[in-house]
């Protein structure tokens, strides 16, 4: 007996393909709905295309941004990474002179004030300073009871003119915070004309259209 397909044992197939074709663009169109605008946002905030000069940022931003996972640095005679080892996340890498002076704790009280007002996020971001191996222990102690989550890191002073020389903007004065995204880039600096709105709109915009690592 011959064998015989008949048109509707052809569209079986045919239609389930369609089906399964449909489907699978759905799930790419729903996928590019969600990353496309983070993706475009994320690229407007580095590089200002699209928008006019002044209204991107409130920092002054670094470019090209400097990758801060292969900076070396000397810590009590020991070579140390300064980011690369640490858990992702970002960071307000403060520099400041040899014994944090007063300039470098009215930057610390500001970018504290902004780790505190942004809540639950705060876990997401975290503060380093950057000071001479000089620094007086009585000064550490002072600096760690006014800010307890702060991390303090002691170089020597080529390894801070080295930092220093990397992240200098002719807008910014010596004593700085630079912001390193979670890839370990320095991508912006501030300093004390900075106010403390300033930090934080730019921090709560990137932390909006940047996942959680």
């Amino acid at each position: 007996m011959e064998n015989r397909e008949t048109s509707s044992d052809l569209l079986v197939p045919r239609e389930e393909n369609k089906f399964f074709t449909l489907r699978k663009l759905q799930g790419i169109s729903i996928v590019a709905s969600v990353l496309l605008p983070m993706v475009a946002a994320y690229i407007v905030f580095y590089t200002g295309l699209g928008i006019p000069s002044g209204t991107i940022n409130q920092g002054e931003l670094l470019q090209p941004p400097i990758n801060f996972n292969k900076i070396k640095v000397i810590s009590l005679g020991e070579e140390v990474s300064l980011v690369g080892n640490a858990s992702p996340k970002w960071r307000y890498l403060i520099l400041s002179g040899s014994d944090c002076n007063e300039e470098c704790e009215n930057l610390l009280y500001t970018s504290r004030q902004v780790h505190i007002r942004l809540g639950e996020k705060a876990n997401r971001v975290e503060r380093l300073l950057v000071t001479d191996e000089s620094i007086t222990h009585e000064k550490q102690e002072k600096l760690k009871i006014d800010h307890p989550r702060l991390k303090i890191l002691r170089l020597n002073k080529n390894s801070i003119n080295t930092l220093h020389e990397l992240t200098a903007h002719q807008n910014i004065s010596d004593t700085k915070a630079v912001l390193i995204d979670q890839e370990g880039f320095a991508m912006m600096v501030y300093d004390n004309q900075h106010s403390g709105n300033q930090l934080l709109k730019d921090i709560k915009r990137l932390l909006k259209y940047s996942y959680e690592k």
